[in-house]
């Protein structure tokens, strides 16, 4: 059991893929999420997209806008 607040907090989540999905379907998948009752979210990081040759780092474009997004936006 987790506390929030000094109360029993029970993390209900589920799992969304950024990059296998569109972005502008994120905000449609995180509102259905939430609808069911998740109040979590984890995801994935595929590293093969954000380093595809060894020691060339890549975070920028739709791959590294979706781990933002899924870090703040469900916070709301």
């Amino acid at each position: 059991m987790f506390w929030k607040d000094g109360q029993p907090f029970r993390i209900i989540s589920g799992d969304l893929h950024y990059f296998r999905t569109l972005p502008e379907y994120w905000e449609d998948r995180l509102l259905r999420a939430k609808a069911l009752g998740l109040n979590a979210i984890q995801t994935y990081v595929p590293w093969n997209l954000h380093e595809p040759k060894k020691g060339q780092l890549e975070f920028h474009g739709m791959e590294s806008r979706g781990v933002w997004l899924m870090l703040f936006w469900y916070g709301r």
